[in-house]
């Protein structure tokens, strides 16, 4: 005999629905303040939906499904433990470098990220003393996240510095790797996006910078600074 609505429902817990959710919604490219306000919510409220906080009635949960454009059963099915969430915020990371080509072909990707535009320079002798090769975002450039990429590399830099002179611990450097990543998981690029999901600009008052990042070290350009 076939399980009804309510008995199949049961079968889950609330931490295996709000994961099921997250990962749906990551796939689909959806921040959690867009989600938030499709359903009416707060964003915080779909934190605790995700992360299993608040347990959800079944007509929540058919309503949440037609948001992300999936049968609610398929929902709960495509369920996903937390290995797996902690794999899709960059806390294991799935790339790896063995040669010179790894490297040149990340280069090659990363270039061409649309909300992010990049700006190749190269110096060498004898016009110049230095040979240097540069990869450079300006802050004040057109990609969505030029300024926050900029803001990304200052910050970065204070950290290495600081590790430098043991004013922060090895321990404090990776937290902070961590937290950083968990905290841009969210700012999706927008050539990836789904096209029913329009992208949310920006509007927090952000300092505006330029920076240099160079295969041999990384500069912050004092003019604009």
């Amino acid at each position: 005999m076939a399980l009804s609505d309510d008995q199949r429902f049961a079968m889950y817990t609330a931490k295996e629905i709000g994961n099921a959710i997250k990962k749906r919604r990551r796939q689909l490219k959806i921040t959690q303040k867009e989600f938030a306000e499709r359903l009416g919510k707060s964003e915080r409220t779909i934190q605790k939906y995700e992360s299993g906080e608040i347990t959800m009635k079944i007509d929540l949960i058919k309503l949440v499904a037609d948001e992300l454009n999936i049968p609610w059963q398929e929902l709960l099915e495509a369920k996903s433990d937390e290995s797996d969430i902690l794999s899709e915020e960059n806390n294991s990371p799935s790339y790896s470098f063995h040669t010179l080509s790894d490297v040149i072909k990340a280069l090659f990707a990363i270039t061409e990220i649309e909300d992010i535009s990049f700006q190749l320079s190269c110096t060498k002798p004898p016009e110049s003393p230095e040979w240097t090769s540069v990869l450079m975002v300006d802050g004040k450039g057109s990609g969505t996240y030029n300024a926050d990429f900029c803001l990304f590399m200052e910050n970065w830099m204070n950290k290495l510095a600081a590790l430098q002179t043991g004013s922060l611990s090895k321990e404090q450097f990776e937290t902070w790797k961590k937290e950083t990543l968990k905290y841009y998981s969210e700012s999706f690029f927008s050539d990836n996006a789904s096209q029913t999901v329009k992208k949310e600009k920006n509007t927090h008052k952000r300092k505006t910078v330029s920076c240099n990042v160079q295969v041999v070290s990384t500069q912050i350009n004092p003019d604009d600074a």
